[in-house]
């Protein structure tokens, strides 16, 4: 055969391979994903610089990545890198540790998985429950599977309430206590004698009586996502100024400090939990059973509350206990006056102690602990169909944050109270940011992030492997792979609710088919040329 045969062989051969490319392109314009390629021609060579060569061959066919349009589809497990990188997929075949693509077509699967079409799960960045907060999700720097079921049906008991509240400063309720307590002196005062003081008083923490200034309620959860409702209930007091008092010899007491002619009026703040099953009470207190308004814990580390009626007369005194009952008793030395240790004599009568109140909001904790025990649980049972419900939650602490609470004159103004314990939810649809975080929605009204999607790029995308379905594996051409997180360091984004589709530019490719179609037909007229010539040399 003459050379100009082999050639115009070589031709339609091409013309061949590079219509199989064209057809492919427009056989897959619709298919989500795709990227198209194209036949890149080459010709042969002897050598020889005087050869008119050896035809044309096809050196490669590449793909162009650029890409698609990127259009809505409303669906939650629809998604669209909008920049250079691929989704990671798990192989499932075990073939190769991941695989890549850009078909963001997802499903959750039969587990709960969210996975490809062809079931090779979506890889991403879980969350970090450990560290991760309420407003600042932290993720996992390992690549895993993103499991949707183990997050289900999963109830928080509430451990944190936060306080962003007023109490108005102009509001006037003074009020007479309930349950006053006394202490009284067991001898007349002798000057110079050394006898001791003994207290009658039995503190006990109670329910506060009389009608509340203001009051919030805030449903609250326990280990089992039970609902509880915490009623609170605020008191118009000035809270106690901590101060000294000394005797002096005729056994006459005075104040060093504070003012004991204003009545006593503070702010209470009384807890009660209700619900179906019965009632259960808290009480706040800090580690000296008292609210001050500085940080020392005067006499010997108690401190006396002074209780007056609305006109100024002293009831009795207070003292609050420890949580457990206990108390240490402040003793007078007459004689020498001043406060001295729980061994010294004393004379005077203690009622005539006083303190003063500043009229202004106090903590010495900001964030104290409220204590709840169920008193009445529910008890396990047995169902119809046999086995154990178990049904007692466990007992829980509540720390209170108050370090947003204010009181100035005005309205009260509830800014927020909230709290960080849910019920059971079941999951009921996911949100995907453009950062690739998963939010996942429950029906419990909670919303939160659940993992982060990872993207992957490499040095020399037309050196991957084909897998079909959209997929491609890394070579050694291709580089390394690398991995990060959307919107950084050239990822791209992600466009939730859409899918990104095939690059394929129909009309160009007709152009092309038109242009490789006219190559086949010309190397085929060779060939017949070359029949001719051959006839007519036959014919001689």
């Amino acid at each position: 055969m003459a050379n100009y045969d082999l050639n115009a062989v070589s031709g339609i051969n091409a013309a061949s391979n590079g219509l199989a490319v064209i057809s492919n392109n427009l056989a897959n314009a619709e298919t989500v994903g795709f990227k198209s390629s194209r036949a890149e021609f080459s010709d042969l060579f002897t050598g020889s610089q005087s050869s008119p060569g050896n035809g044309v061959r096809v050196g490669a066919i590449t793909q162009d990545f650029t890409g698609g349009s990127i259009n809505d589809t409303g669906r939650e497990l629809d998604m669209a890198v909008d920049g250079e990188g691929f989704f990671i997929l798990e192989d499932k075949t075990g073939k190769y540790e991941n695989v890549y693509t850009r078909n963001g077509s997802f499903k959750l699967d039969k587990d709960g998985y969210i996975t490809d079409q062809s079931g090779n799960k979506v890889q991403g960045y879980l969350l970090n429950e450990a560290i991760s907060t309420e407003n600042e999700p932290v993720f996992e720097t390992t690549l895993s599977s993103i499991d949707l079921d183990e997050l289900n049906k999963k109830p928080q008991a509430t451990d944190e309430m936060t306080y962003d509240i007023n109490l108005d400063g102009q509001e006037v309720n003074n009020v007479d206590p309930a349950g006053t307590s006394s202490a009284n002196d067991n001898t007349d005062n002798s000057i110079g004698s050394s006898e001791n003081l003994t207290t009658l008083m039995q503190p006990a923490q109670g329910t506060y009586q009389g009608a509340s200034d203001y009051a919030t309620k805030k449903t609250i959860y326990d280990s089992l996502g039970g609902e509880h409702q915490l009623n609170i209930s605020y008191y118009k007091r000035d809270v106690v100024d901590a101060g000294t008092s000394d005797i002096d010899a005729n056994g006459i007491p005075t104040a060093t400090s504070g003012d004991p002619g204003v009545k006593y009026t503070s702010w209470l703040v009384q807890y009660t939990i209700t619900d179906g099953d019965g009632n259960y009470t808290g009480h706040l207190a800090d580690t000296a059973g008292n609210v001050l308004d500085d940080g020392t814990n005067p006499y010997e580390g108690q401190v006396y509350e002074m209780r007056y009626d609305t006109d100024g007369n002293l009831l009795g005194i207070y003292q609050p206990d420890d949580g457990a009952g206990n108390y240490d008793p402040t003793q007078i030395n007459p004689t020498s006056g001043g406060v001295a240790d729980t061994d010294a004599a004393v004379g005077a009568t203690a009622n005539n102690l006083s303190t003063a109140p500043t009229g202004t909001w106090a903590q010495v904790d900001g964030t104290p602990t409220l204590n709840f025990v169920v008193d009445n649980p529910l008890t396990g049972a047995t169902d119809p169909l046999g086995g154990e419900i178990a049904g007692t939650p466990d007992n829980f602490q509540i720390e209170l944050d108050f370090t947003e609470m204010t009181q100035y004159s005005g309205s009260y103004d509830l800014g927020g109270v909230s709290q960080n314990g849910y019920q059971v939810g079941d999951l009921v649809g996911l949100t995907t940011g453009s950062d690739g975080t998963i939010e996942a929605r429950y029906s419990n009204g909670r919303s939160v992030p659940v993992a982060q999607l990872a993207l992957a790029n490499f040095s020399d995308k037309n050196a991957l492997e084909k897998l079909g379905g959209q997929t491609y594996a890394e070579t050694f051409a291709s580089g390394t792979v690398q991995i990060g997180s959307p919107e950084r360091n050239g990822y791209g984004s992600i466009a939730a609710g859409a899918l990104e589709y095939s690059n394929v530019d129909t009309t160009g490719e007709l152009v092309h088919m038109i242009q490789t179609q006219r190559t086949y037909q010309a190397s085929a007229q060779v060939i017949s040329t070359s029949q001719t010539l051959t006839q007519t040399i036959l014919n001689l």
